[in-house]
């Protein structure tokens, strides 16, 4: 019994101790596991974190503006929706505002002041505190402000500060922005992002004097210029293909003969419902996109074709001068096509004279220098448009070879009313003559200017006072009526002195024989 019992008592034992080694075991096992996971959960959480900086990192990439290191318009456009959605009831303005002198300012100081201008923007609006407010740099010179429940009064006073520091930027040159401002109708924030900044661009485009007041409100006004102007932009195409834009020439009249040397193309649009339309009313639309660059293939074909059927009706072919807008400038591929509507309609060069417009070459640059170099290789005559329009840089009549030169209206309106201005007039001319250049002046309209031109050598004028752009049945009629009064047989009346040179031709002859 007794051993019985002490069996038992040992075999508890045994278990007991079985338990407690198994128990430690498992606490090791668990101890173990536990470290394992913790390294393991440690080892996760780093990686997330790496992964959410990663994330980080990308997201500031995708939503910041590369130069300005402010949000960009993605940015822009993911903020404003989640607003819009958030706060339906809320009032929205959208300012939209862009550096008015931007060009002026990388073309004189090179793109990198350009970009330190925009740097030097996006920090005003860092540094303005503009609670409430949503701002981004949309694209290369727009800027987008988007205001909540701000009144108008406050949000002229933002325009006001963002115009003073702007202002202050460099005592060498000035830096000016224009403001677009657009309230944006809660019915239609389904809107996209862009259509609205577009119509802050619009209100911008109607700032008149921005020396004056430098903001705008868009429209009613301006949103059916809007709608219209998309509308044009849609039915360009049609009316290319339909032939509703036409060619009007405008004589060039020489101020020594008053014969009808040659002609500038304009265009003019025939739209169903509105008449004939001048160029005022649709190539700003035209030229702010790649349209310019459709019509103007149109219309250098068509002159081809005015060209072609003058010499095909025995008529002596007069040279017409066809616009080079400045986006072809960019690229010397426009020069491929003028070759083959020439070679298309067996035309020579010397019948097309091609007017480069004076902001298109007064940024020089070496691309621009190649491409005018290559006209003149190929034997293009070239004139330099608008001249005096803007600035007129005088090293574009050394640099490049042209052959003439257009005085721009507005500078023949500007320097014909004063003594001063008649000076400027006389020895520019002078200058360009010595430069053996051909001078031509657009916008003549009296008989003064005419005859004030004539005395100082300009050569060749065109202006109202000759005649206004004329389609070309009517331009055909003038040029021949001038050139039945420039030829009408003269008639002879002789003086007495004619008659004593005649009497002493006579009685020399008669000593002679004799």
């Amino acid at each position: 019994m007794v051993y019985t019992l002490g069996l038992i008592i040992l075999i508890l034992i045994g278990i007991i101790v079985f338990l407690c080694i198994q128990m430690r075991t498992k606490d090791y096992q668990y101890k173990y596991k536990a470290d394992k996971m913790e390294n393991m959960e440690s080892v996760y959480e780093n990686k997330i974190q790496s992964l959410q900086s990663t994330i980080k990192d990308l997201n500031e990439t995708a939503y910041t503006h590369t130069v300005t290191k402010i949000g960009n318009i993605d940015y822009f456009i993911d903020r404003c929706s989640s607003l819009f959605d958030r706060y339906p009831r809320s009032k929205f303005v959208m300012v939209g505002f862009s550096i008015s002198n931007m060009g002026k300012i990388n073309q004189i100081f090179g793109p990198s002041e350009g970009d330190k201008v925009m740097i030097y923007t996006a920090d005003i609006l860092k540094s303005a505190a503009l609670t409430g407010t949503t701002y981004a740099h949309v694209n290369s010179n727009l800027f987008g402000i988007l205001f909540k429940d701000f009144e108008d009064a406050d949000i002229l006073k933002t325009i006001n500060k963002i115009t003073e520091k702007l202002s202050a930027y460099s005592p060498t040159f000035a830096v000016t922005a224009s403001f677009g401002i657009y309230a944006i109708d809660p019915a239609r924030t389904s809107d996209s992002l862009m259509d609205i900044m577009n119509c802050t661009l619009l209100a911008q485009k109607a700032i008149k004097d921005p020396k004056h007041e430098n903001y705008a409100y868009f429209t009613e006004e301006l949103n059916r210029t809007y709608t219209e102007n998309r509308q044009m932009s849609q039915e360009m195409e049609d009316a290319l293909d339909a032939h509703k834009f036409i060619v009007y020439l405008q004589p060039l009249v020489d101020l020594h003969s008053y014969q009808i040397v040659s002609a500038e193309a304009l265009v003019r649009w025939d739209y169903p419902g509105k008449g004939i339309l001048s160029p005022y009313a649709f190539l700003p639309l035209f030229e702010s996109s790649s349209l310019i660059q459709k019509l103007d293939y149109y219309m250098w074909e068509e002159c081809c074709k005015v060209i072609r059927r003058w010499i095909d009706n025995k008529m002596t072919p007069l040279p017409i001068c066809m616009n080079i807008s400045p986006i072809h400038l960019q690229s010397p591929s426009f020069i491929d096509k003028l070759e083959q509507l020439l070679k298309k309609y067996l035309i020579s060069k010397d019948l097309i004279i091609l007017e480069l417009p004076e902001r298109g070459v007064a940024n020089s640059s070496k691309e621009l220098a190649e491409i005018i170099s290559k006209l003149k290789e190929q034997g293009f005559s070239l004139c330099i448009d608008n001249f005096g329009s803007v600035h007129s840089p005088l090293n574009l009549l050394k640099d490049y070879p042209i052959e003439r030169i257009k005085l721009d209206r507005s500078f023949l309106n500007r320097n014909s009313n004063s003594d001063e201005g008649l000076t400027i007039l006389r020895y520019l001319i002078a200058m360009a003559k010595e430069l053996n250049l051909t001078v031509i002046t657009e916008g003549v309209e009296t008989m003064d200017q005419a005859n004030f031109l004539t005395d100082i050598g300009c050569d060749i004028a065109q202006g109202y006072f000759f005649a206004k752009p004329l389609s070309v049945r009517l331009f055909d009629q003038l040029n021949k009526s001038m050139l039945r009064t420039l030829y009408r047989p003269s008639e002879y009346y002789p003086t007495f002195d004619d008659f004593e040179k005649d009497v002493d031709i006579l009685t020399q002859m008669m000593q002679r024989v004799g």
